[in-house]
């Protein structure tokens, strides 16, 4: 490659000394040619190589979201002139680098590609030193960029720390033209979410009382699957009002003794509520089993209607309370 490189610089640079010569004899005495400090002229076309801008105000300007700020720069060397670096961001020329100046320059968001190609191959391939880099938007990045004498480019990002000592000796390179044309795309606005408005429960005005034809044997505490369809009904209200608990009471006639009747009947309401969970998965925090016994009948236990009125089991369904 150095080989190559070196025949290529010689055969640019010689033909350039001597057509140098040949116009500037050609023009003395029409358009001078003048080349003093930072000024360039030719006839009454003057431009500025380089300039001292204010880096700092320039890297406390806000960098839009929607786009990421790129800063070469290239150290003082004694390389050649045709190893200025052509700084190329994907696939699109900056400027051609010289030893001691930096450059500026707005790219997208996402993956850009950058190469430092030296000036003296000649050969117009913006991405032959190619290195992907994935920038985010509103950040400042920079780029160290070193050309050996054989046209050799190598650029890495280093860090703001490492990089402004670089820069303050460092003059912007003017006199090129970018054609990096940013053209992003304006950032997408996150749809805010609707709000999740939490469906209001029917809620139960007042108790309600559902009175289940639920016959035991005597002296037993097994729920028949016949009576399932009666304790299915407490099962279908729970589901439509979902804040609801219930209790499921339970009563028996006066025969037998008190202690007898009672644990009786609270055997019978605990496997009503049995039913309610293992067949219809009705959540046990929503229920509750109280046996009374023969404490509360609701007809004479001298007829055998009157007994069989007060052998009954209720289900009381409420609104579930908010403490």
């Amino acid at each position: 490659m150095e080989k190559v490189f070196k025949n290529m610089t010689s055969a640019i640079i010689l033909p350039s000394v001597l057509f140098g010569m040949t116009a500037c004899t050609a023009i003395t005495g029409h358009n001078s040619i003048d080349n003093e400090g930072d000024s360039r002229r030719v006839g009454n076309v003057l431009w500025n190589n380089q300039a001292d801008p204010d880096l700092n105000g320039l890297l406390e300007t806000t960098v839009d979201s929607n786009e990421t700020r790129l800063v070469f720069v290239r150290k003082n060397d004694n390389d050649p002139e045709q190893t200025s670096a052509n700084v190329s961001i994907n696939d699109r020329y900056q400027v051609s680098l010289h030893p001691g100046n930096y450059t500026v320059v707005n790219s997208c968001v996402g993956t850009n590609q950058l190469s430092a190609h030296a000036t003296g191959f000649k050969d117009n391939d913006l991405l032959a030193e190619q290195k992907d880099y994935q920038l985010v938007g509103g950040q400042t990045y920079f780029f160290y960029v070193d050309m050996d004498e054989n046209g050799q480019g190598n650029l890495d990002q280093i860090t703001t720390e490492s990089a402004l000592p670089l820069l303050e000796n460092k003059r912007y390179q003017t006199h090129q033209i970018s054609r990096v044309v940013p053209n992003c795309p304006a950032p997408t606005a996150t749809p805010t979410p609707p709000p999740i408005v939490q469906p209001t429960l029917p809620a139960l005005a007042e108790k309600i009382t559902i009175e289940l034809e639920v016959l035991f044997d005597t002296d037993k505490a097994i729920v028949k699957p016949s009576y399932y369809n009666e304790i299915s009904e407490v099962a279908d209200f729970m589901s439509q009002y979902p804040n609801t608990v219930v209790t499921i009471e339970g009563h028996t006639d006066s025969r037998a003794s008190d202690s007898y009747n009672q644990a009786l009947s609270q055997r019978r309401v605990d496997a009503v509520k049995a039913v309610l969970i293992t067949q219809f998965g009705v959540a046990p925090d929503r229920l509750s089993a109280i046996g009374y016994g023969e404490s509360r009948p609701r007809a004479s236990n001298d007829t055998v209607e009157g007994r069989q009125l007060n052998r009954r089991v209720v289900a009381v369904i409420e609104e579930r309370s908010n403490n």
